[in-house]
């Protein structure tokens, strides 16, 4: 079963809002200090050349920055395939991992991490995708990791058992040193001293 998840376009346009305001309140910020940095200097002229390069470096870095999420937007994919999950994203190389690999998770704000042997945090589910999608991610996640640690459970069980049970002696002839369970039946404690 092949399946292709999407991030939720309805959550583009918050994190377009959050880049405009990460840099429209820098900019602000740089502006005010750039101020009281001339005016505890003596100086009375004003810095041009900060009060204008400044806001405008911060329109370029910020539209680039609303070019590159938008193209994150319209390019990602991650694919659930045959238990494994592919993650395709823009200017990041095919990411895969099979869920028998995975060991745990860690749930953060910014979506489902999952760890393997090879370490923590190694693939993401984010969080922006549908909530459904996401809800349903997680479940397959949470399902098949508490199907792998009841069957990894039954097997320590199997083991501890086949531990428990002593090895069988091996008969030469059909003499064995253990007592066989059929031995002694009947035979009831000093009926021999009867005689």
């Amino acid at each position: 079963m092949t399946k292709n998840y999407f991030l939720d376009p309805n959550k583009l346009s918050r994190q377009k809002r959050n880049i405009v305001l990460l840099y429209a309140i820098t900019g602000i910020a740089a502006l005010v200090v750039i101020f009281v940095i001339q005016r505890l200097s003596g100086n009375t002229e004003p810095a041009w050349l900060a009060i204008v390069a400044i806001p405008i470096l911060l329109v370029l870095v910020a539209a680039r920055s609303l070019h590159q999420r938008t193209e994150l937007w319209e390019h990602y994919v991650l694919t659930l395939e045959d238990d494994v999950f592919i993650q395709n994203q823009p200017n990041y190389p095919e990411t895969k991992i099979a869920l028998s690999s995975i060991t745990g998770t860690e749930m953060t704000k910014e979506g489902l991490y999952l760890k393997s042997k090879q370490g923590t945090r190694i693939f993401g589910i984010p969080v922006q995708l549908k909530d459904e999608e996401f809800s349903e991610l997680s479940q397959i996640v949470k399902e098949y990791l508490a199907k792998k640690d009841l069957r990894s459970a039954v097997i320590d069980e199997i083991e501890i058992e086949s531990d428990d049970v002593p090895p069988a002696l091996e008969s030469i002839d059909g003499v064995s040193a253990v007592v066989s369970e059929g031995e002694g039946i009947g035979e009831v404690p000093g009926d021999d001293l009867k005689e």
